[in-house]
């Protein structure tokens, strides 16, 4: 039977969430000529620049308002108004974000009041400027990207006229890497569907070398289609916990069908989102993602002896979490460990009812560190760890290997250009499981998997010496 269970420890030891306003401003990227402003300390806009930039490898610009002692006892409405002025003269972007953070918050900041004020007083600045409550004392980092989600769903779209449709679907990915929103596009293109991304970052943190460097990094959603996304056929949400809030919203003020989905992660959830899109549209599958299919098919079934049966611990974001049991469960794998930061009555929920639905018996751990996964896997071994780069630290002392996905990944180079969305994103999931299991156990010879030798054979009696075989 199935576990959940809830951290009583008040410590965090080795976290695996970031802080909340990290979320909002990684999702503003998604935004073309979008600029945020950090409403606090100068530290809490460093720390998410430096999360960004070690997973991204891009130069992240995030404004701040540089509160210190003194705006702390006062209030930081003044620095705020010079922030967006400051903004505003030397960038003219699309939209301003403002980020609240705990120091903010804890001051009692009227942000949007702030905000108010200083459009009043500059009626010629015609630019959405919204506000996003994250002080990190109210979730973790996917707290932030939903909030963001959320408010840009309530300010931004124009009412639209009964029976107005401009013919797309909204599709809200969630927290992906560029390489997923890619995968993503490339599903929709085979499906002839044509898409407003809510929101859209795969080339504005995974750009090109541009010379002379643009204003502003390419790509993105504009302002303009996001304004426009009152008038879309229906809202997909491919993550529950990342998103969804959103699609409830265009329902609710807009009339416009929401479907929260599954991340499409393995075969069954990927299935399911191109499903519903034929669902949506009328048009059918593309026989070129049928064979994508079957080639996935035949990828699980030629790896199974090598992965039914083996144990395996994952940890990260809750929808990430939800997708790699399915796609564990898939390939023969026994998913026994999950965990997650986020603190969510309904995740765990969520988890259970896919367990027994599986047929397997998870232990369930959500708002937890990774300490507390560790005594886990110490007390009952696994053979394999997925998770971000801080799981490192687990799989070099109980020596099992660690399939990194996720955010962060910061010490390997390349992992955010990597779909693990979609038939091709299972593949790639599929072939990193196995060869990983393949090294740990040894080598494959003659389509026998070897047990590695403790000794070194002998380079000469009774066989090939340094000289090698023959004469």
């Amino acid at each position: 039977m199935s576990t959940v269970m809830k951290q009583d420890r008040l410590v965090a030891i080795n976290p695996t969430r970031s802080c909340a306003p990290i979320g909002a401003m990684l999702s503003a990227f998604g935004v073309h000529g979008s600029i945020t402003i950090n409403h606090g300390s100068q530290g809490c806009a460093t720390y998410p620049r430096h999360q960004m930039a070690r997973h991204f490898r891009e130069p992240i610009e995030v404004a701040t308002t540089s509160l210190t002692e003194k705006t702390t006892v006062y209030g930081g409405k003044e620095n705020l108004l010079a922030a967006i002025e400051n903004i505003w003269n030397r960038f003219h972007p699309t939209m301003i974000t403002v980020c609240s953070t705990c120091l903010s918050e804890t001051i009692g900041d009227d942000i949007p009041g702030i905000i108010e004020e200083f459009q009043t007083n500059h009626p010629d600045i015609d630019i959405p400027i919204i506000s996003v409550k994250t002080p990190s004392y109210i979730g973790t980092h996917i707290t932030g990207f939903d909030l963001f989600l959320k408010e840009v769903a309530m300010r931004i779209p124009l009412k639209s006229r009964k029976g107005d449709s401009n013919g797309k679907v909204n599709i809200i990915p969630g927290w992906v890497n560029p390489g997923d929103i890619r995968e993503l596009k490339w599903l929709l293109r085979e499906m002839d569907v044509p898409v407003l991304w809510l929101t859209d970052y795969s080339d504005t943190l995974d750009g090109g070398y541009y010379d002379p460097r643009p204003h502003f990094p390419p790509g993105g959603t504009t302002v303009a289609e996001l304004q426009d996304s009152s008038r879309s056929l229906a809202t997909i949400a491919l993550q529950k916990y990342v998103g969804g809030e959103a699609a409830k919203v265009y329902k609710k003020r807009h009339n416009i069908p929401a479907y929260i989905l599954p991340m499409p992660i393995g075969l069954a959830n990927t299935d399911k989102f191109l499903e519903t899109l034929t669902e949506i549209t009328g048009k059918p599958i593309s026989p070129e993602l049928e064979r994508e299919r079957a080639r996935l098919l035949d990828a699980i079934v030629d790896t199974h002896m090598f992965n039914t049966g083996l144990k395996v611990a994952i940890y990260g974001d809750p929808d990430l979490v939800h997708g790699l049991v399915r796609l564990t469960t898939e390939m023969g794998m026994i998913p026994r460990f999950v965990l997650t930061a986020t603190e969510s009555k309904a995740w765990g929920d969520d988890m259970v009812a896919l367990a027994d639905e599986l047929g397997i018996e998870l232990d369930i751990m959500m708002r937890t560190d990774l300490h507390e996964l560790h005594k886990r896997m110490k007390a009952e071994p696994v053979d394999l760890l997925m998770g971000h780069s801080k799981g490192k630290f687990l799989s070099d002392a109980e020596h099992v290997p660690l399939i990194r996905v996720g955010f962060p990944v910061e010490d390997r180079f390349g992992y955010h250009r990597r779909a693990i969305v979609g038939y091709k994103g299972a593949m790639y999931l599929v072939d990193e499981i196995t060869n990983a299991i393949m090294e740990r156990r040894g080598s494959l010879v003659s389509n026998t998997l070897m047990a590695e030798m403790e000794e070194d054979i002998p380079m000469n009696g009774g066989g090939c010496g340094s000289g090698g075989c023959g004469g």
